[in-house]
């Protein structure tokens, strides 16, 4: 016999409500909330006098949060849990950055999801007048709230996938939409005979200072659809996802156009799994749809993909992320 919680009407009413539990997380965060707690219980009273909030209203959401062990509470107070810890600006892992470039520009963009999907138009477009990247260009603040937000993601991702990989085979790799070049960085570091090349835009190069990268890594400003540099692999790290099936099949065939016939193409990306199962790699293919008009991929997906500009499936490597490294190769 089914639970009240296991009726099918209270399972969809308590999912539809579930962009609380979010909004909840984000407010805690941008409050700066775990800042002023530790793993010692405090009275919600200190709390909300430290971070300048309602102790009635901070109290609330706190016992809200509870029930996701994202804080703990007895008769003292309330407390750090595993997950709270890292909302915390001292925290090694520290999330606060990643939930805080998640502003209102996101939220109302999800608003939009029902025409997107009935026009084709990424929602975030239909709601702000221009592309993601563009509006981001256009407001300076949400660009560097945006910036340090997945500069702290890249940070959990890159080691992992830089000890996935055996490098010591190449002498040139190019960081295809490299950013501020911290995976370009990072394999320069491990592999310090190996030369690698930042290859972003030049808004985005523009902003980079050579003297702050290792010997062996360069900056190079220029585009996926025009000319790029020769080297013996290209690397897209969280790039492609951007793009919608035709503008990645342009980015990848320009790649197989111009790389030497020996060359590799290695793309790490938040693989989808086959299964139907809860994933978090298939929230952020909804993610990508809606900001972006991007999209994650299947394994095989991604297979079929690149294989329409000619590459053909060498190798998978999995790490210790959410990436999978896919190594492609020109037959």
């Amino acid at each position: 016999m089914q639970t009240l919680m296991e009726k099918p009407h209270i399972q969809i009413a308590n999912m539809s409500r579930w962009y609380v539990v979010s909004r909840a997380l984000h407010s805690v965060a941008r409050l700066g909330i775990a800042n002023f707690m530790s793993h010692e219980p405090l009275a919600v009273e200190e709390i909300a006098r430290a971070s300048g909030t309602q102790p009635l209203l901070l109290e609330r959401l706190l016992d809200f949060l509870c029930a996701y062990q994202i804080f703990r509470k007895n008769n003292q107070g309330y407390a750090l849990t595993e997950l709270s810890q890292v909302l915390r600006d001292d925290d090694e892992h520290s999330m606060r950055d990643v939930l805080s470039m998640v502003d209102d520009s996101w939220w109302q963009a999800f608003s939009d999801m029902e025409t997107s999907i009935q026009q084709g138009t990424p929602a975030f477009e239909l709601q702000h007048g221009t592309d993601f990247f563009a509006f981001l260009g256009e407001n300076p603040q949400k660009q560097q709230n945006f910036d340090r937000g997945m500069a702290r993601i890249s940070t959990f991702d890159i080691q992992a996938i830089v000890n996935a990989y055996d490098f010591s085979s190449l002498n040139t790799l190019v960081d295809m939409g490299g950013g501020r070049g911290g995976l370009a960085q990072a394999i320069s570091q491990k592999y310090p005979k190996l030369h690698t090349t930042v290859f972003d835009s030049q808004a985005v190069i523009s902003q980079l200072r050579p003297e702050e990268y290792n010997e062996n890594v360069s900056l190079q400003a220029g585009n996926f659809f025009a000319q790029i540099p020769n080297a013996d692999a290209y690397f897209f790290k969280g790039v492609l996802h951007d793009f919608n099936d035709e503008t990645m099949f342009k980015i990848v065939q320009n790649c197989a156009q111009q790389m030497p016939r020996t060359s590799r193409l290695l793309i790490a990306e938040q693989v989808l799994p086959e299964d139907d199962a809860p994933h978090p790699n298939k929230t952020m293919d909804v993610v990508m749809m809606v900001l972006l008009g991007g999209r994650q991929r299947s394994l095989s997906g991604w297979q079929q993909a690149v294989a329409q500009a000619g590459f053909v499936l060498k190798n998978t490597y999995p790490t210790a992320s959410l990436f999978t490294l896919m190594e492609f190769i020109l037959p």
